[in-house]
């Protein structure tokens, strides 16, 4: 990257411009983002989702729906989703059609 794009890349971050936003506009994955920021002495950033939208996510996976399912109810991404189960103490389900019981 660019010193003129690392330079725009933080003023971006320090702007509150979201990391998902600048790992696109950059063309970089979010973990470059954060670490170009960090390398910076820019402080980390608070989860872009409330707890409360978090847990809920969290509790809807529980409860059987599936990653897309719990994203498209809730509006966020399923990386979102997938990150406010495991930081809620759940595990991933396998990918692939589950057994129905009869």
């Amino acid at each position: 990257m660019s010193a003129s794009s690392r330079v725009a890349l933080l003023a971006g971050y320090a702007e509150g411009v979201p990391v998902q936003e600048l790992a696109r506009r950059f063309n970089v994955h979010r973990a470059t983002v954060r670490e170009i920021a960090r390398r910076a002495g820019h402080p980390s950033r608070a989860p872009e989702h409330s707890q409360q939208l978090r847990s809920e996510a969290a509790r809807l996976y529980a409860e059987g729906f599936t990653l897309s399912q719990v994203s498209a109810q809730l509006g966020i991404g399923d990386e979102a989703v997938r990150s406010a189960v495991v930081a809620n103490g759940g595990t991933i389900r396998p990918k692939g059609r589950r057994r129905m019981n009869a």
